[in-house]
């Protein structure tokens, strides 16, 4: 074991995506951290999924395997997602880390929280989990938009996220934008709990097709699938920004 003085930068590049995830060592930047290099044997679902050098590659950056403090060991949260073949992201802004899914607060029109959705990879696109409160009863359009929220002022999101220029509407013959997603079919009791998915989409940074910096949209109204540019669907009444998540 060798020890050394660990900065709070090269920890937080080096686990958990950018981050400790336990608040010690968040301000325990002076004190002194035991970096481990002997290797931890690690066993996935009866697999031996061992390193060779106990050491662990964190986007290019060879980092300890992981770290001995408080006489408590800590592995990075990157390194096990990756074993368990779950995509983790960290949001440096929140000081969160998802793991599988990536869940965004969909707020009104007053900031007030009333839903999230889960984004979470699929093999040609992303999976989107709805669920919220608090709206009408009926139908309700649903898009991706090409910019993220500024305030509780939905008009910065801009248009719908749309990088071939087709026209609007699943149901239009000449095919539609990207970020259209079916209607949202909210109950008496004003809850909606709705499974989307949308195509050629990705939770991949640095892709041009990444949804990051975007963000989903709940209109007033029914989107009839044809009209541009909406549907008709109405006024905006919620939404949903898609941050740009740290490394």
């Amino acid at each position: 074991m060798r020890n050394k003085r660990l900065g709070l930068n090269h920890l937080m590049g080096a686990f958990l995506v950018g981050s400790i995830c336990f608040s010690g060592v968040a301000m325990a930047q002076s004190e002194k951290i035991s970096a481990q290099f002997e290797k931890l044997r690690f066993i996935v679902a009866g697999e031996d999924r061992t390193s060779q050098d106990g050491k662990y590659n964190n986007n290019g950056t060879m980092v300890p395997e992981s770290i001995l403090y408080e006489g408590t060991t800590y592995v990075p949260v990157r390194k096990v997602s990756e074993m368990l073949n779950l995509p983790v992201q960290w949001d440096e802004t929140t000081k969160t880390v998802w793991i599988g899914a990536v869940t965004v607060d969909i707020k009104d029109a007053k900031g007030t929280v009333i839903g999230h959705a889960a984004l979470s990879q699929s093999e040609n696109g992303v999976n989107i989990d709805v669920k919220a409160s608090g709206l009408a009863p009926g139908k309700h359009g649903l898009h991706l938009h090409q910019n993220p929220i500024t305030g509780n002022d939905f008009t910065t999101a801009g248009g719908h996220y749309n990088p071939s220029s087709k026209k609007h509407g699943l149901h239009n013959p000449d095919g539609h934008h990207m970020g259209d997603l079916q209607n949202l079919e909210v109950t008496v009791d004003g809850i909606v709990n709705a499974h989307l998915h949308l195509e050629g989409i990705t939770l991949e940074k640095g892709k041009d097709n990444a949804v990051w910096g975007k963000s989903l949209i709940i209109h007033a109204k029914e989107d009839d699938g044809v009209t541009d540019p909406s549907g008709n669907s109405g006024d905006r009444i919620a939404g949903a920004s898609i941050v740009e998540l740290a490394k």
